[in-house]
């Protein structure tokens, strides 16, 4: 055993961590810079990234400037469970803004809504706590490649060696930041046009439904493609062009007949919800039936020490599981008028729901976390209907328990790996969502107020919309036309067939992705466009890691680019939108103070 992965259990059997309080804090601010993150990513484009690898190589970097000295395998798997369970209330926090679509001068009490989402945060860290001895067991690609990363960057190297995957996030955020800047602001004078200094691209192509083709330069897209590869790139593109190229004009000919098939833009939200419901519920399904056998990885001992659980951990974790429900109970009926038996009702289906999602994330490496809003609205449409809030209230409500439970049982099983503490990663997971909720909320309200969401705003907010889409027609808000309700039906099998192809081992590294193509329809082409060619760099880089390889070193190259690529992709993701964030808010701060040295970009 090196001394990067060396401990004393004795020194570390407590209820609490043997954390300093620079790595305390440390990781408490990169849990919420996440969380922050995840936000705008999400609002942006529809994905967001827990944020793990970025966790552990920025811990290694800040630790070792602040402390003089190297971090270990102990501290980085403690760093990466609290800053990701800060990215995993983000998520939810994201998705929260559906409230501010369907009712935009929405404005609760953001107290209570901190409390919301800590007190759901809570209740996730404890389901994931419960089933943790069942969940290790399974494979968790994300959450074992993570451990990987952690141990080579843990490891010990010889004098003068430099840590790549450091050297790589170093690197690719200052590369993110130099970039960011200019595609979000201008030196324009006061009252003068906001125009950012690097616009949109956009090629001309002469075709009467396709004038142009529009190309985002931010940055933070192109790291997004360098993570997800090709083929969602791809996906998303082939989603962003239905719209103008085949039903906007389909549906404007056949009102023009006297079809009566309403309007074009609802049409487009719902074939995007009917590909991002019973398809991904099928991809879930075919994806059991070809997933592949699960192996650890080669040098890792899984659960060679015994941890004996902490004196009091029973106790604490009792108390608070009844502060967590009572809290989530007061604060969702103060947001959301949730009555509050419809929040007994959520958070009872919400814990097997989040155990199924772990379930299937272990096996599969998809997150069917979006889905389980939509099992809660369906399930419990008839308990509060007519009232799209409250129906929204609930949806967020279990997608948060969900969300942080999901995202606990990987990073378990990344210390399962590598023989870590539970219980401590336990206690930090705690932290993490606390700090979470504190930084999310603000930051949520800030991006709405500054860019706005959905329609009409610069954050399109993919997943918020199908949200506010589903809660609306169960609260009886939307009426749809026969030809729209068989268009969803042809759809939903279409997309069910699309599905089995995508995960069928002869034709799935052929297919665009089906999700990307459900997002695409929302998003639109010009960030589709820039996350594709993202992907495209990822796939050029990793031919260029295999040319020359022999046979038998192609596999141990494949590997290298893999990694490296997710490194890159996730430091400019990272790195790109919290700048993004610390823009906006500065403009806001100078707008304050009646200084203007430049101004946001106010759209394209």
């Amino acid at each position: 055993m090196d001394s990067s992965t060396a401990k004393t259990p004795a020194a570390r059997s407590g209820l609490l961590p043997d954390l300093t309080l620079v790595e305390w804090v440390v990781f408490a601010l990169l849990a919420g810079l996440i969380a922050a993150a995840n936000i705008y990513t999400t609002l942006l484009i529809g994905w967001g990234d827990t944020g793990s690898i970025v966790a552990v190589l920025a811990s290694v970097a800040v630790l070792g400037g602040l402390a003089r000295k190297k971090a270990t395998v102990y501290q980085l798997n403690l760093g990466q469970t609290m800053v990701s369970a800060g990215g995993g209330v983000g998520f939810a926090v994201a998705c929260y803004a559906a409230l501010h679509i369907v009712d935009p001068s929405w404005s609760p009490d953001p107290v209570a809504l901190t409390v919301l989402f800590a007190s759901a945060g809570l209740l996730g860290t404890l389901v994931g706590n419960l089933v943790r001895r069942q969940m290790v067991q399974y494979f968790f690609p994300s959450g074992t490649a993570c451990a990987v990363i952690q141990r080579a960057v843990a490891a010990e190297r010889a004098p003068g060696e430099s840590n790549r995957p450091v050297r790589l996030l170093t690197i690719w955020s200052l590369v993110a930041g130099a970039l960011t800047f200019p595609t979000k602001v201008s030196f324009a004078k006061l009252g003068e046009a906001k125009h950012a200094l690097v616009e949109t691209l956009s090629l001309r192509t002469g075709w009467a439904r396709l004038e142009s083709i529009p190309i985002g330069v931010d940055p933070l897209y192109y790291g997004i493609g360098l993570v997800v590869g090709p083929r969602v790139g791809l996906g998303m593109v082939i989603g962003a062009l239905l719209p103008g190229l085949l039903i906007v004009p389909m549906v404007t000919d056949a009102n023009e007949a006297g079809g009566g098939w309403g309007p074009a833009g609802e049409w487009v939200k719902w074939t995007a919800i009917a590909v991002m419901t019973v398809p991904t519920f099928a991809t879930i399904l075919f994806a059991y039936r070809y997933k592949g056998e699960s192996t650890t990885p080669t040098g890792f001992t899984p659960g060679a020490t015994a941890y004996a659980r902490p004196a009091g951990q029973g106790t604490l974790h009792n108390a608070l599981l009844v502060v967590g429900l009572a809290a989530a109970a007061w604060s969702g009926a103060q947001v959301f008028d949730l009555p509050w038996y419809a929040s007994v009702a959520t958070m009872a289906m919400a814990i097997p729901l989040s155990v199924v999602n772990g379930r299937v994330t272990g096996d599969t490496d998809i997150n069917p976390v979006r889905l389980v809003a939509i099992v809660l609205l369906s399930a419990f449409f008839w308990l509060v209907a007519k009232d799209a809030v409250v129906l929204l209230g609930m949806a967020v409500l279990g997608a948060t328990i969900a969300s942080v439970a999901v995202d606990m049982m990987q990073d378990l099983r990344t210390g399962h790996l590598l023989d870590q503490n539970p219980h401590h990663q336990t206690a930090v997971q705690f932290a993490g969502v606390v700090m979470g909720a504190l930084a999310s909320v603000p930051v949520l309200h800030l991006l709405v107020e500054r860019l706005g969401v959905g329609d009409g705003g610069q954050l399109a907010a993919p997943g918020a919309k199908v949200w506010a889409a589903m809660a609306e027609a169960m609260a009886g808000g939307i009426e749809f036309t026969t030809p729209l309700v068989w268009g969803m039906v042809l759809v939903s099998l279409l997309g069910t067939v699309y599905a089995f192809l995508t995960v069928h081992p002869s034709s799935a590294r052929f297919m665009p992705s089906l999700f990307g193509l459900g997002i695409g329809l929302l998003v639109g082409l010009e960030g589709s466009l820039a996350i594709f060619l993202g992907g495209v760099l990822k796939l050029l880089a990793t031919r260029w890691y295999l040319r020359g390889a022999s046979t038998e070193d192609q596999a141990g190259a494949r590997q290298r680019a893999g990694d490296d690529t997710m490194i890159a992709g996730a430091s400019v993701f990272a790195a790109g939108a919290v700048l993004s964030i610390l823009l906006v808010g500065l403009d806001l701060l100078f707008e304050r103070m009646g200084v203007h040295p430049w101004f946001l970009a106010g759209g394209h």
